[in-house]
């Protein structure tokens, strides 16, 4: 399994662009992982700064003339004819869409264990999971079929696969990436995001996205990093313990200062907020935003209904959460609730850092390592939980509060799974988390 950089791709492209594009697309459609789904045809444009560099979308991410089914049967067979400004411009510095990866079903879990397509799996162990829902996204990476994917994040989408797949994933400020031609579930939470081997080429692709090429560079004995034990540093498999602390002392040892910090707003911490909140304000905005999705689409599409949806989706879970959202819809007061939990969130994060000046926050990404597919339960400190709510518990209320985040791969002992560093920063500063990240990523790969 040789990972692919963006300079690489582009080299291969430079010297044989006929045989590496056509090598590439026989290598996705072979592959028995279930991480592609779809293989484009044509090839993207021969100029730009991604000029023939080959990359995935996840397939609720509009591509223009290939197939876009969310992962559920009730949208196969749909083709957009357009796609959204953020595809666009990649494709329009060269970038070669390989075709579209695998998901979890409509993007509601995060196991990519999808009851129509079959099991998305991770290329570091193929018995298990590569995450989700963008599991397809973060395992084309990690499997070398592509230099970057493009997934999306409702509650940690972008970087729980990261994290098991042992690639970078990042989930910008929602509303820093263009919105057009991916189905929003939760409009205060969702945001595409972009995965690679690299800071350095996440950073490439953030920056054509959003044009904000500037990276500011951070040398380790100048950075100070908040480390929140309460709650996200608990709760954790000994591997993953084990991993993050050992980066820590790496850390600290190349020069970081690491303060012990917590994320909390009037004694109550993030976790609790997040729990109460997130599943209500996903399940409101959905039940606004999929109506609108569906009637922006051509027949047969545009007379389905969210019930409809529900009735005809293939995974057992999916099936549940959509079947519990149409019969007992969120009420608006409730709802109101969820977004006044949202502000304590930001407020909470926006104190954290500011207390102490910090840089950035540091957490395990994930509590565990990737699960076995169709595990439905992990232990955690003697406490058994189900694998949704265990693998969203750090990266959830950082979603809900829309802050930028970023998952790096720690150094694991030689035969282990792979496990993640998450990176948080406040509202809008995405291009210095991700100068932090590089500074993190060239520390620990010293």
């Amino acid at each position: 399994m040789t990972r692919l950089t963006i300079a690489q791709a582009r080299a291969q492209h430079e010297s044989a662009a006929t045989d590496f594009s056509a090598q590439l697309r026989t290598d996705a459609r072979a592959d028995d992982h279930g991480i592609f789904w779809f293989v484009a045809d044509d090839s993207g444009n021969t100029s730009g700064p991604l000029a023939g560099v080959p990359f995935g979308v996840k397939d609720n991410v509009a591509v223009a003339g290939m197939p876009m089914t969310c992962g559920t049967p009730a949208f196969r067979g749909y083709v957009p004819t357009a796609e959204g400004a953020m595809i666009a411009s990649v494709r329009a510095a060269g970038a070669d869409c390989l075709g579209k990866v695998g998901l979890h079903e409509l993007g509601f879990g995060t196991t990519s264990n999808n009851g129509m397509m079959g099991p998305v799996r991770n290329p570091n162990d193929t018995t298990r999971v590569p995450g989700g829902s963008s599991g397809g996204s973060a395992a084309a990476v990690a499997a070398g079929l592509v230099a970057f994917a493009i997934g999306n994040d409702t509650g940690g989408s972008m970087r729980i696969p990261g994290a098991y797949c042992g690639v970078v994933g990042m989930r910008p400020t929602t509303d820093r990436y263009p919105v057009g031609g991916a189905i929003m579930l939760s409009q205060s939470r969702d945001t595409c995001g972009v995965f690679a081997n690299s800071v350095a080429d996440v950073a490439l692709v953030d920056g054509i996205i959003t044009g904000q090429t500037d990276l500011p560079k951070i040398d380790i004995s100048q950075l100070r990093l908040g480390v929140p034990r309460k709650d996200f540093w608990q709760m954790l498999q000994p591997e993953v313990a084990a991993a993050c602390e050992a980066a820590l002392a790496r850390l600290a040892a190349a020069g970081a200062t690491l303060i012990d910090t917590e994320v909390t707003i009037n004694g109550v911490g993030v976790h609790e907020l997040a729990e109460k909140g997130a599943f209500p304000m996903v399940a409101y905005e959905t039940m606004q935003n999929m109506p609108t999705f569906i009637a922006g689409l051509p027949e047969p599409f545009h007379s389905l209904t969210v019930a409809d949806v529900a009735d005809q989706a293939a995974s057992p879970d999916v099936h549940g959460i959509l079947q519990h959202m149409v019969s007992q819809p969120v009420p608006r007061d409730t709802y109101e609730e969820t977004r006044q939990m949202k502000r304590d969130i930001l407020a909470a994060y926006a104190d954290a850092l500011s207390r102490d000046n910090l840089h950035a926050l540091v957490y395990p990404t994930v509590p565990m390592v990737a699960p076995v597919i169709g595990q439905e339960t992990v232990v955690l400190e003697g406490v058994e939980m189900p694998v949704f709510p265990a693998s969203i518990r750090n990266t959830d209320p950082g979603s809900m509060a829309g802050q930028p985040a970023i998952t790096v791969p720690v150094p694991v002992p030689g035969g282990s799974l792979p496990v993640g560093l998450g990176i948080e920063c406040a509202v809008d500063a995405d291009r210095l988390m991700l100068g932090v990240a590089a500074t993190i990523e060239a520390s620990l790969a010293n």
